[in-house]
């Protein structure tokens, strides 16, 4: 479980809040896929967290247990961002009424990210989002091959596991040093806002 000071809720949320603004499909799938990608993306590029949660390997892809609970149980922490409506397709992620998305909390780099990331992927269905984030040498991938984890998936026998993706996972050493300690900081500054 994360816990979140406030500048890092009000930043999930209007990420959130975001993704359900600009996606073609504001579904509950697309909406923890896009995440995903906007964290891998940032320390991709920027050797920096975006959000900085933990996504896990879970059968359907990297999921942030946290999200997905949230937009399977009803918005707490994203209440005052999001509403979900449960349809014929699924969950589907509105903003409140009269939410307007604030970027105060994200640096010129995380508009960028989410701006790239909304551009390429922002019209992919769940299907597509989940074989995107599967293909082999993916992080999920290389992730859950390496924990034993791929027939388990394939075989229906597990649905999701505890194990973290290292997002840092491919980097050189500087990089990963640069997104280590980006992450200790953010974790101390978020143990210090509580």
């Amino acid at each position: 479980m994360c816990r979140f000071s406030e500048p890092s809720r009000q930043k999930l949320g209007n990420t959130v809040l975001y993704i359900a603004q600009h996606a073609k499909y504001p579904y509950k799938t697309e909406i923890l896929k896009l995440l995903y990608l906007m964290e891998e993306l940032s320390v991709r590029q920027y050797n920096t967290p975006f959000l900085g949660i933990p996504f896990s390997v879970w059968r359907l892809g990297p999921v942030s247990v946290d999200v997905f609970e949230e937009l399977s149980d009803g918005p707490v922490i994203l209440g005052d961002f999001i509403t979900l409506q449960f349809n014929g397709q699924g969950v589907r992620v509105t903003p409140v009424a009269g939410r307007e998305f604030n970027d105060d909390e994200f640096s010129d780099n995380d508009i960028s990210v989410m701006e790239m990331v909304m551009k390429k992927y922002g019209g992919m269905d769940s299907e597509s989002l989940i074989a995107l984030t599967h293909k082999e040498g993916s992080l999920w991938y290389e992730t859950a091959k390496e924990h034993g984890l791929l027939q388990d998936f394939e075989q229906k026998r597990a649905n999701s596991s505890n194990i973290v993706i290292d997002m840092a996972r491919g980097l050189c050493p500087d990089a990963r040093n640069m997104y280590e300690e980006t992450l200790e900081i953010r974790d101390f500054a978020n143990r210090m806002r509580k």
